[in-house]
């Protein structure tokens, strides 16, 4: 059984950013990677948090989230699967696969499936309707509050 105390608190992507989910006052937790993965995907380079680390490794940013608010084009569709593979090329991750679809006009569809080593494999399900953002998982955080 999974403890519902431990993890980190889970962000839910919202139109104005993001947010922390509360039950019963216990916020809902994340033991997994989509914490990380909406990190990696979504935080911009040039993120001031960076000036914290010395080390280049250690520092964080994309160009997903820019790339998404391009004008949808093939070439933009395939600038974007770019950008999150590389958001997410950490061995953390282990293999990661993305497929973008673009349903309607306004519309994009994410999958990412990250296969962890030795984890179970996850599937990220990113949905973008004008300019929101959803998120849907294989093992949602908030199913594990009780």
């Amino acid at each position: 059984m999974i403890n519902i105390f431990q993890g980190d608190p889970k962000i839910d992507l919202t139109v104005e950013g993001s947010r922390l989910i509360f039950v019963g006052g216990q916020p809902v937790m994340d033991q997994g990677l989509e914490n990380q993965a909406l990190i990696s995907l979504f935080t911009s380079k040039g993120w001031c948090g960076n000036s914290l680390f010395a080390d280049v490794d250690q520092q964080i940013g994309s160009d997903f989230e820019k790339i998404a608010s391009q004008p949808i084009t093939r070439s933009m569709l395939i600038d974007l699967e770019k950008a999150a593979k590389k958001a997410l090329e950490y061995p953390a991750f282990g293999k990661v696969s993305v497929i973008i679809r673009n349903p309607a006009s306004t519309r994009l569809d994410v999958a990412i499936t990250i296969a962890p080593p030795g984890k179970d494999i996850k599937t990220l399900l990113l949905s973008r309707n004008g300019l929101n953002w959803q998120l849907q998982a294989t093992n949602p955080a908030y199913k594990r509050i009780q």
